[in-house]
């Protein structure tokens, strides 16, 4: 088992408990005044400390000692903080020790305080975290946060690290007054960082000491992925390109061969420990080159790649390497392999693991450009420097009489204060490059990735009004120098020396890749760059809305005065009045890019009348209707004047931000209440079931099915209840006087929920509805996506809605319908259709209903069953007429009611025209069983081919009604045909039969006995 401490020490607060008296106010006030400044001098301390190490910092060495904390940087300088400390400071220790099995690394951190508390936690490392491949412990890892929290892993990233468990506990002190420095040791007491933290403000600073542990291991950081084979690669970058020359002060691409670049790449690899630096490694950090070629389960060794440079910074190696193109595998089942090895001043051998190498080959075409292009920013043809010397010398470059660049001067003109440039600047930092032959027309070129590739510099000669600017100029390498005819001085403010850029590759004896003519302009100190641009933002919440009247919000003089004339979110600007900043910025009344709104806004300029003595200012209105559950954001962007008279009016007038944009976000939630219907007339609902049938037999009904759904609640129509969340303020749309309510099929109907429904003839079927919900179709079972809805027909509706609540529901009188209804008599597993209430305000946003789902089930009209009263007898003399009986005897037929002898048709001779029966058939006599042989079986089955069609034959008749019914209507007749040769015993005939009504079809097996032989 590996043990590592760590330990934490809290000082306690600046503000301790006092048995003091205080006898008059001035002695009160004194010590409220020196706690306060010793409070303040605490939180300046810990803000020095942040601006200059950050949240992270890797450092030589800290102390800390009498209340006195020493940080000395990585150039060796130190720098002092004073964090007062007292005799009430509490000490805490954390002890962490940790043990691995597999790749499993189990913690246990134990914090010990000076009062004998103990909090003791655990937590595992697998290699699945995403803190690090390496499972084993690394002491650089644990941090702090702002609440005193400890974690393991990549500070301030709480997402992707280890909670531990244990927390430095706070003080009861008031806030801003507690102390916490933390100091990180590893298993052999060296000490390996500190962590600073104030009370709970978010200014932690870990400093991790550089070089305190040995380098264990590297983790590649992939950027590419092999298609086909998914695995990571370093790619290998062999440009080509035509040579440049300068012509004539001209620079032109040669007609020459094509070049070739050094074949090169910079991988990177994560360092653990992160506080190592390149020092450790032999060599300057060279790397010996393993390589592998893999096919299949095969490996060649061999090395075709050289090293060239290793640079270690903030925890990441970047190790330049450069390749022989031609000795790269090219067969499409095999794939080259490196593995970079490293010696430690300590001789230890550190390998990386093996990952993938590929080359790319591309014909670029390489320009000069100013570092507004980047890897993140391509640029175009703007950003280019001219290529001759000529478009050089015509770009403006001049000053004003306050020595600030002239308003209209060219773009390209790079801008150097004085101080800058006579201390002297890198000019490399003022250009960058593109490739301008790739498929995008402009890409970012990196060419400090080449070693082979150097930037150089050389002065022009050239006049302004006669006078040679290549004077007020000095060259030391890429460094440039402002002078005045070699002496210093600001006669050269106003100078625009010029210099001719020259990226050169050493690879192919200094061909010149690119070159350009860049012109440097000297201006004074107050031409400093603006400050970034300030937005003063504006907060709001309202609800969700149908937003009429529109969200309005405008500012006002105070918001104005307070918020955006003072640039208080800028210390280095000094307020401005009212006057001044209306003078310096007008209203950008058109958009401006980088300040894009979210939503649709209609932003204006508030001006007052007559001299505007009262602050101008910006009216929001937000127009989007209605509004969504988003955050909305608008913008009021005032632009600074190109004026340069202007400008220099206003004192560092050159420094204030280009923008000053008024921003107001709005957040709208979204509704967080239910309504719920109530008042269910009870007596209309089995359970969550409602039913819809038939229209009873009378002179001026039909069979229609329809129905009436408001019919089913108290007082025909559904009311509502809201949640006790509804606030009426914030959704004012959604009072009651605002909303309305609708019935509509659920989509709970279709097949993805409900599968597929089955008619009477078996047919299957999903159900679709139309758009608004107010149409159940069922349409072919295994349509899918728009088919679904295109199948959409008349012919196939099965049921409406229509009226102002879509209240009023019909059952359809279409083939299908009438194949869905009769497939069950009344009872659960007749045909229902699920249904939702909506309810909504004017702009159609809605709120929940808990329980607006309900079943309603459509009720067949009539019912069949056998007659067990009718019968048939073996035996008797051909022809009897007791062996023939009429159809209509042998059915029961009832409507769908419940009660006898209300329901009855033989107690109700008219129901026969009423519900149309016309007709009662067997269609199949073929499919008529029997019980015969003891079990039930076809007649076929039972009596063998020729017998089968000599035991009963049918005459069926189909009937039309003229008018009232007083008899039992003529369906035909059945006739018992079977001749006995033996004498036999009772059985039963079962006889499909199809009763054809108004609606549709019933398929019905009705049972007939036989009795036993005379």
């Amino acid at each position: 088992m590996n043990k590592k401490f760590l330990n934490a020490v809290l000082f306690g607060a600046l503000l301790a408990s006092s048995t003091g008296t205080f006898t008059s106010c001035k002695d009160y006030d004194d010590d409220i005044n020196g706690l306060s400044e010793r409070v303040d001098a605490v939180e300046k301390t810990l803000a020095d400390l942040n601006t200059k190490f950050g949240a992270l910092a890797y450092v030589k060495s800290v102390s800390f000692a009498n209340g006195v904390l020493t940080v000395t940087d990585q150039s060796g300088t130190p720098t002092t903080y004073t964090i007062p400390d007292n005799d009430t400071n509490t000490t805490y220790t954390l002890d962490v020790t940790s043990s691995r099995e597999g790749n499993v690394t189990t913690v246990t951190v134990t914090l010990t305080g000076s009062d004998n508390s103990k909090i003791v936690k655990t937590f595992t490392i697998t290699d699945n975290d995403t803190v690090t491949q390496d499972t084993k412990l690394d002491p650089t890892k644990f941090w702090m946060d702002s609440e005193g929290v400890m974690w393991y892993g990549t500070k301030d990233d709480k997402e992707n690290s280890i909670k531990t468990g244990v927390a430095v506990p706070k003080q009861p002190q008031h806030d801003k007054t507690t102390v916490s420095v933390v100091q990180y040791k590893d298993e052999t007491g060296i000490v390996v960082g500190w962590e600073i933290l104030v009370d709970n403000q978010p200014l932690s600073t870990k400093l991790l000491i550089q070089d305190v542990l040995p380098i264990t291991s590297f983790e590649y950081i992939p950027t590419k992925i092999l298609a086909g084979w998914g695995e990571r690669v370093i790619v290998f970058e062999e440009n080509s390109y035509k040579q440049k020359t300068i012509v004539a002060n001209e620079v032109k691409t040669s007609a020459t061969a094509t070049l070739y670049m050094s074949n090169v790449a910079a991988p990177q690899y994560r360092v653990n420990p992160s506080s190592a630096t390149l020092a450790q490694l032999t060599e300057e950090g060279k790397a010996q080159i393993l390589k592998q070629t893999v096919e299949q389960v095969t490996r060649t060794p061999g090395v075709f790649i050289d090293w060239k440079k290793t640079t270690i910074e903030n925890g990441i190696m970047t190790v330049s390497l450069e390749a022989d193109p031609a000795l790269f595998e090219d067969e499409a089942d095999k794939l080259d392999m490196i593995a970079l090895q490293f010696e430690t001043t300590a001789k230890n051998k550190v390998t990386t693991e093996y990952v993938g190498v590929i080359n790319k080959d591309a014909e670029i075409d390489v320009v000069l450009t100013d570092k507004a292009v980047t890897a993140t920013n391509s640029g175009d043809d703007a950003n280019h420097f001219a290529i001759t010397k000529a478009d050089a010398e015509a770009q403006v470059a001049k000053i004003d009489d306050k020595n600030m660049p002239m308003a209209g001067n060219a773009a390209l003109v790079q801008n150097v204060t004085y101080s800058e440039a006579i201390a002297g600047i890198n000019l490399t930092e003022l250009v960058s490059a593109c490739n301008v032959k790739d498929a995008a027309g402009h890409k970012f070129f990196d060419y400090t990735k080449y070693p082979d590739l150097t930037l150089s510099f050389e002065a022009v000669a050239y006049k302004v009004n006669e006078t040679p600017q290549e004077r007020y100029m000095s060259l030391d390498g890429v460094t440039f120098k402002a002078v005045n005819y070699g002496d210093v001085n600001e006669s050269c403010i106003g100078k625009a020396p010029m210099v001719l850029a020259k990226l050169t590759d050493s690879h192919n004896g200094n061909a010149i890749v690119a070159a350009a003519y860049i012109k440097l302009l000297i201006v004074g100190d107050a031409a400093a760059k603006p400050e970034p641009d300030i937005t003063i933002t504006e907060n709001a919440t309202i609800g969700i809305d149908c937003n009429n009247p529109v969200y309005t919000w405008s500012t006002n003089d105070e918001f104005m005065s307070t918020q955006v004339y003072t640039f208080s979110t800028n210390e280095k600007l000094t307020a401005l009045s009212k006057e001044q900043f209306h003078t310096l910025y007008g209203y950008a009344a058109a958009p401006v890019a980088g300040f894009e709104n979210v939503g649709t806004w209609k932003v204006t300029e508030i001006l007052t009348a007559g001299d505007n003595k009262a602050n101008r200012g910006a009216k929001f209105e937000l127009t989007t209707a209605p509004l969504e559950a988003k955050t909305y954001v608008a913008y009021a962007v005032y632009e600074k004047t190109t004026d340069a008279d202007v400008i220099v009016s206003i004192a560092n007038g050159g420094m204030y931000p280009k923008y000053v944009a008024i921003k107001h976000v709005v957040k709208v939630d979204p509704i967080n209440f239910t309504a719920t219907a109530k008042e269910k007339a009870p007596n209309a609902w089995n359970g969550n079931t409602a039913s819809i049938y038939c229209q009873t037999p009378g002179a001026t009904n039909t069979t229609q099915i329809i129905g009436d759904l408001n019919e089913l609640f108290v007082g025909g129509k559904v009311q509502f209840d809201y949640s006790s969340s509804f606030d009426a303020e914030k959704f004012p749309s959604f009072v009651a006087d605002n909303m309305e309510y609708t019935f509509v099929f659920s989509e709970k109907n279709l097949k993805a929920t409900r599968g597929l429904v089955t008619g009477v003839d078996g047919t299957q079927y999903q159900l679709a509805l139309n758009a608004d919900k107010t149409e159940l179709h069922a349409v072919g079972k295994d349509l899918t996506g728009a088919a679904v809805a295109n199948a959409i027909t008349a012919d196939n509706l099965v049921a409406s809605l229509s009226d102002a609540n879509n209240n009023d529901v019909t059952f359809a009188n279409t083939a299908v319908a009438k194949n869905l209804l009769n497939k069950e008599a009344r009872g659960a597993d007749s045909f229902y259709a699920v249904m939702d209430i909506v309810y909504e305000n004017g702009c159609d946003m809605l709120v929940p209903v808990t329980n607006g789902e309900f079943n309603l089930a459509f009720i067949r009209p009539v019912n069949v069953s056998s007659d067990a009263s009718k019968f048939f007898t073996d035996g008797l003399n051909e022809g009897d007429p007791a062996n023939t009986l009429k159809l209509g005897e042998l059915v029961t037929f009832t409507d769908w009611r419940k009660d006898s002898p209300l329901n009855s048709f033989a107690a109700n001779l008219d129901y026969y025209r009423y519900y149309g029966v016309t007709s009662i058939k067997c269609e199949d006599i073929k499919k008529v069983e029997t019980n015969w042989t003891g079990k039930r079986q076809t007649l076929e089955e039972a009596f063998g081919t020729e017998l089968a069609t000599q035991i009963i034959e049918f005459d069926p008749k189909t009937v039309n009604y003229s008018g009232t019914v007083t008899a039992l209507p003529d369906f035909g007749t059945v006739t018992y045909i079977k001749s006995s040769r033996v004498e036999i015993k009772a059985y039963e005939l079962y006889i499909p039969l199809t009763i054809t009504y108004t609606w549709g079809t019933i398929k019905e097996t009705i049972t007939v006995q036989v009795k036993a032989t005379k």
